[in-house]
């Protein structure tokens, strides 16, 4: 009798592991999908927009009055999946291919001067997640 419910704890055990494994590759799943279903969100389409359209050398002042919203949902976009990524809840891998991880850089590099005045105006934190993930992918395209 000892010996069955031996079997059953062992077996029981083993079937709890299986379904954890399982709901963790379902929830990464489940994060790439939610990632890609943000990314093709209008009001992330239209951030993007607003920051293709930036003219070299533009005033972070003038950009945060006129387009503070579009910028924000942006920036708030890459601080969510970086949060994800250091979780490991998302997959690092969406951000080693070249479209992802190329969007990733070239935003990072147009808002720096955008980030850098909202980290000067006491909000020294602002952006920090969009940075790691920024450097992350970085060194990746630099090898």
């Amino acid at each position: 009798m000892e010996m069955t419910l031996g079997i059953i704890g062992a077996a029981t055990g083993i079937m709890g592991i299986i379904i954890s494994v399982l709901s963790y590759s379902h929830n990464r799943i489940e994060a790439v999908n939610a990632f890609f279903e943000n990314d093709r969100a209008q009001r992330v389409l239209d951030a993007r927009q607003v920051v293709h359209n930036l003219p070299s050398g533009y005033d972070p002042k003038q950009l945060q009055k006129e387009h503070g919203n579009e910028v924000a949902v942006l920036i708030v976009s890459y601080n969510h999946a970086a949060i994800l990524v250091r979780k490991r809840q998302l997959p690092f891998w969406i951000f080693k291919d070249q479209s992802q991880g190329f969007a990733v850089m070239k935003f990072y590099n147009i808002l720096r001067p955008y980030i850098e005045m909202n980290r000067q105006n006491n909000n020294p934190a602002y952006a920090t997640q969009f940075e790691y993930l920024y450097d992350r992918v970085n060194r990746i395209y630099k090898k």
